[in-house]
C-alpha cells in the first residue's frame, strides 16, 4: 500500500494504534493485512495520545477523520463538494490582502495528504486553511480519527 510512511503509530503495552489514513479503504486494507481491528479514536483535551472515542461517527460515514471545534466554527473538509474551488479563492484573497505570492501554499505542499486539508470558517469569515494535524495544536480542537488497532507480537 502506497502512503505507509505518513501513518502515525502509537505504541501501548498490548497493542499499537495506527492513524493518519488517507482513505477509509486504506484503513480497512491495513487492518486486513496486519490482523488489526478498525477502531475510532480521539485526540481530546490536548492529548497527544489517541483514546478510544466514537464521537466522530467515522465508521458509519466512512470518513478517516473529523474535527471537533467550538460551535462558532464551521469546518469544510477536502472531501466536501466545491472544496478545491473554495480553497483556491481563499488563497487568492489572502495573496491580495498580504501582497504575498504564496501565504502558505498548502495546495502545492506535497507533504500534506490531499484528504487532510480543511478550511475553518467563523462568523462567515475564513479563520484558517489548515490540516487535521495542526488543529490539535493550534486551535486546541478535538480530532477524531479512524484507526487500526494491531496486537503487538
Amino acid at each position: 500500500m502506497e502512503g505507509n510512511e505518513k501513518l502515525q503509530k502509537y505504541e501501548y503495552d498490548e497493542y499499537t494504534v495506527v492513524t493518519n489514513f488517507e482513505t477509509y479503504e486504506d484503513a480497512v486494507n491495513y487492518a486486513a493485512e496486519n490482523q488489526g481491528e478498525l477502531i475510532e479514536v480521539g485526540f481530546t483535551d490536548g492529548s497527544d495520545n489517541p483514546m478510544p472515542n466514537t464521537e466522530g461517527n467515522l465508521m458509519a460515514e466512512k470518513r478517516t477523520f473529523r474535527v471537533g471545534l467550538d460551535p462558532d466554527y464551521k469546518v469544510y473538509y477536502s472531501s466536501d463538494e466545491g472544496f478545491q474551488e473554495m480553497a483556491e479563492n481563499i488563497l487568492e484573497e489572502m495573496k491580495k490582502k498580504e501582497n504575498d505570492v504564496a501565504p502558505e501554499d498548502w495546495i502545492a505542499d506535497q507533504n500534506i495528504a490531499t484528504g487532510d486539508r480543511i478550511i475553518v470558517v467563523k462568523d462567515g469569515e475564513v479563520n484558517t486553511v489548515t490540516t487535521r494535524e495542526r488543529i490539535k495544536f493550534l486551535m486546541r480542537g478535538n480530532l477524531y480519527e479512524l484507526a487500526v488497532k494491531v496486537p503487538n507480537s
